[in-house]
Order: structure tokens, then sequence, then C-alpha cells
């Protein structure tokens, strides 16, 4: 396994320019950024604990060896966490697509292989589904069901609306992906509810799939 970890942070849009500087000044130079919103809902607060529901999720891949002081400085620095300025996660990366890609994302310093960990036994998950464009609410409601406090959500774009019109089923090509962190003793029942009611076969045609989360930060109760 690689020594890397890839970083998805979430945080309101007011302070995309103090994580931007952020990142620069810890070496992280390639960082992907998209707009995003949380899933208001009168019934929950949303679990990342930020009021405002206009986001902006920051992407990056992170060298094993700094990941331990960025944590430390989110703290310090963001207050991450704690005054409503977000949350981030870390996947473990298996693999990556060459060297050019590798030095694309992290510069020319040799990355270490790590050990292989079992990741499936970690805590907590990242359960990630796709759906036709407006129908989180159905996502959400289902998931919150299963024990899900609530999640992000980001606008995307799909593929083969022409293939799925061959084979005789209608498929927007306008996605929203929605990302829920969860216990990993949750996830079954989650993924399960949001299936049944939002799932493929429903007109809502949506897919779901889970990643190994590493280890989180500004979320107390999926904390370390």
């Amino acid at each position: 396994m690689l020594g890397l970890k890839y970083l998805i942070l979430i945080t309101q849009r007011e302070y995309s320019e103090k994580y931007l500087d952020f990142f620069n000044r810890h070496g992280v130079n390639r960082v992907l950024s998209v707009l995003s919103h949380g899933t208001a809902s009168e019934k929950t607060l949303d679990y990342f604990g930020i009021e405002k529901t206009e986001k902006i999720t920051f992407e990056a891949m992170i060298r094993d060896e700094i990941k331990e002081q960025l944590v430390k400085d989110m703290y310090i620095e963001m207050d991450i966490g704690s005054a409503n300025n977000g949350i981030a996660v870390f996947v473990p990366i298996d693999g990556i697509g060459g060297t050019s890609s590798l030095k694309y994302f992290v510069g020319d310093n040799p990355v270490e292989k790590k050990e292989e960990t079992d990741m499936s036994e970690s805590k907590t998950v990242l359960i990630i589904t796709v759906v036709d464009k407006g129908n989180t609410d159905l996502v959400m409601d289902s998931a919150r069901s299963a024990g899900a406090s609530g999640g992000t959500v980001i606008r995307a774009k799909g593929t083969g609306a022409e293939l799925a019109k061959f084979f005789g089923v209608s498929i927007s090509e306008e996605k929203e992906m929605v990302y829920i962190v969860a216990d990993r003793s949750d996830r079954d029942n989650i993924m399960h509810a949001i299936m049944e009611k939002a799932g493929s076969n429903t007109d809502a045609h949506g897919v779901v799939f889970s990643l190994p989360v590493d280890s989180v930060v500004g979320i107390k109760r999926f904390e370390d």
C-alpha cells in the first residue's frame, strides 16, 4: 500500500481562501475543489455541524509523513470542527497510475510503500451515493432512518445516457453525489435503506458504494 492518503475536506465557502493558503503553506499544491452544499433538513442538523448549507469540497493527495502535522495544524490554525468551519476524512490509497501521475499529485519526492493494512476493520466508512438530480432528500431520509446523521451533496454529470436509452431505461445525465460519513457498524443498514428507496430499480436510479476511512477530523464522534 502506498504511503498516501486521499483527503476530502468540506467547509463553508467563506473559508475557501483560508484553506487554500493553509494547503499551500503545508506543501499541498495539487488541490481539487468543487462547490457543494449540505443536506439541509428541519428534522435534524447537518452532522458536519455547519449551519450554512453553501459549502466547498477540497480533495488532495497527502503524504503519510506530513499527515500528522497537517491534522494538528488544522486544529491549531483552522480551529476545524469547533467553529463551523469544516471536517476532513482521509481515505487510504491502494495504487496510482504511473510515476507521472504520482509526481502530478505529490511532486518529485519518492513515496514509500507501507505494509498492507486490513482496512476492512476500519471503524468509519464514507458512503457515496450517486442519484439522478433532485433525489438527495430521498437518499438522506432513507439514510437517516437507518442511523445516518447527515451528508454533503456534490453536483455531477453522468455519462452513458444514450446506452441507457438503447436498453429502454430513462436515466438523467444530471446527477448528484451524496457523501455520508458513518460508523462501519451502521454501513450495511444505511446502504440497504438507500438502495431500497433510491436504488437502481427506483425512479432515482441510485447507486451506492462505500470506502474505508483511515481517520476523521472535525467530527468528535468519529475521531480516534
